[in-house]
């Protein structure tokens, strides 16, 4: 962790350069959005954001190309006609050991409830009183893992030649399984011989700098379970399909790492170990508000944009007598456990529609790799729900189309063929008789394994030994996020072994990586790109 002293100016820690240069990305607005459930997939700025990291690059003396599979076509997919491009910037001193930095631009998007949270523009950075710089992606990656390694790369560029080569791959997609970044990257080598030099991740050792201030040796395996029903359903068999997609997450924290728990015991981990997690992130219900004397939920909502981001709401917009809806608040708040709270709507991406009513059930917003930093308001909202129909305050039959996403993590050394078998029969099973017409869909695009290091493997004990010295890390564990290091499973280094991937990065505890708020420590950010300088420099 950083000095407990008050932080020193960001252009201090930085550097003039470094703080323009983060202040420059996070005005481009990379912003990532993929919801299949809703044919949805925004990807605006990407482009934009690429011409500031080649200028970037190209400005501390790296060369660059871009690779990006839509031009190329070398990959299949289904691109929705928008560009991929992903940034390879090169140090090459002609070294005979190569250092590879994966990087990613993408962040997630804002949703409409985030803006009233954040006390300042999210795509503008704004430094605080407390030193801390604040705005999307300021910390996850374009923080962290861009302007971190381009610091990097200008120090080692300008000083005595290094001892290895440098080799910056910032990716585009990782914030939703990397399928026109990392995996396209990587099934594009795939095509090459193992020396050809058009491989873009060919080296000796992989630095990921997208993590937290630890030395990380694994990174849980992620996939994301699009859940719907072949025909509109009453609500009470879109809440029994609910039901059973909230109690995975039962089965997932059976999975156990061996790798220790960055979390436990200070940050509500369940477990001193890395165990799965499965976590419904996103609900989606619309009904007709039909003339009724019961009342009806005419729509639901999770108020985020995103499969990895817990939302702070779920909005939830009902129909019926007024009495009744003057009613509900008195009644749902007898049944809700602390902290969470059920309140006239606030902000909302949704149309509220005359004659209706519009409330939210309030917890608290996390990464969805780590529900335990957060209060996820989907299960909760569930729950009353449920309750709202057994008691006869919410009309059952209420007919309408509704989606769920889950975010499913699997522990680092878990296959993810395992993890999903595993996952789809419990659900398959628990839906067959309550919900006969629910769907399950595992999107390959959406899916990746994890990725493992032995603790003691010498690149692991060499990173730690630095990022003590530079970000004060306490030790090595594993990762409740998923990461790029997921691609590196698989390849292998120039000597014939298996590729390693070292995690780490500036996103502590304060960061509150996919949420309002989002804020990088410029020290943390400055130790990052040190420890980045000293692995590449020293033996």
């Amino acid at each position: 962790m950083p000095p407990s002293s008050p932080a020193p100016d960001a252009k201090t820690v930085l550097g003039e350069e470094g703080l323009r240069l983060l202040t420059q990305l996070v005005a481009t607005a990379p912003t990532n959005l993929e919801d299949p459930g809703h044919a949805r997939w925004e990807k605006p700025n990407y482009l934009r954001t690429v011409d500031v990291i080649v200028r970037a690059a190209r400005a501390r003396g790296l060369e660059t190309r871009i690779y990006d599979p839509v031009v190329t076509g070398d990959v299949p997919g289904d691109w929705h006609g928008l560009a991929r491009p992903n940034v390879i910037a090169d140090l090459n001193v002609g070294a005979s050991e190569t250092v590879l930095i994966l990087a990613h631009y993408d962040v997630v998007p804002v949703p409409a409830e985030q803006l009233t949270r954040w006390k300042s523009p999210p795509h503008s950075l704004t430094a605080r009183a407390n030193g801390r710089l604040y705005a999307r992606g300021a910390n996850d990656d374009l923080g962290s893992g861009v302007v971190g390694s381009l610091i990097a790369l200008g120090r080692l560029a300008e000083g005595d030649p290094p001892p290895r080569n440098v080799r910056l791959v910032a990716c585009c997609d990782e914030e939703t399984g990397g399928e026109g970044g990392v995996e396209a990257v990587k099934h594009h080598d795939a095509t090459l011989a193992p020396e050809d030099p058009a491989r873009i991740l060919a080296g000796d050792v992989v630095l990921i700098p997208d993590g937290s201030p630890e030395t990380t040796a694994g990174s849980s395996g992620v996939a994301f379970l699009e859940c719907s029903f072949d025909q509109p359903v009453a609500l009470r068999e879109a809440l029994a399909y609910g039901d059973v997609l909230v109690g995975l997450h039962d089965l997932a924290r059976t999975w156990k790492s061996a790798l220790p728990s960055p979390d436990w015991p200070n940050r509500h981990a369940p477990e001193p170990v890395i165990t799965g997690r499965g976590t419904v992130t996103r609900i989606d219900l619309d009904s007709s508000p039909d003339p009724s004397s019961a009342v009806r939920l005419v729509a639901a909502h999770a108020e985020n944009d995103a499969a990895n981001q817990i939302a702070r709401a779920v909005t939830l917009v009902f129909a019926g007598p007024e009495a009744e809806l003057d009613a509900l608040p008195g009644r749902f708040t007898t049944l809700l456990p602390s902290p969470f709270r059920f309140e006239p709507a606030g902000s909302s991406a949704l149309a509220i529609a005359p004659g209706t009513r519009a409330f939210q059930v309030v917890g608290e917003a996390a990464h969805g790799g780590y529900p335990h930093r957060g209060h996820n308001p989907v299960p909760i909202a569930l729950q009353l729900l449920r309750a709202g129909v057994d008691r006869g305050w919410v009309d059952p039959s209420a007919r309408g189309t509704t989606t769920f996403t889950v975010d499913l993590r699997l522990p680092p050394e878990m296959e993810l063929e395992d993890g999903l078998r595993a996952a789809l029969g419990y659900v398959r099973a628990g839906a067959a008789n309550r919900s006969p017409h629910a769907r399950i869909e595992a999107p390959p695009a959406r899916c990746r394994s994890g990725y493992a290091l032995p603790p003691d493997a010498p690149p692991v004990l060499r990173l730690q030994q630095i990022l003590a010295q530079t970000v004060d890390s306490p030790g090595i564990f594993g990762e409740y996020g998923g990461t790029d290091a997921s691609a590196i499973r698989g390849l292998l280094a120039p000597n014939g072994a298996p590729l390693p991937a070292l995690v780490f990065g500036s996103m502590d505890v304060e960061a509150h990586i996919h949420d309002a708020e989002e804020s990088v420590d410029p020290r943390l950010l400055a130790g990052v790109a040190r420890a980045i300088e000293r692995f590449v420099r020293e033996p």
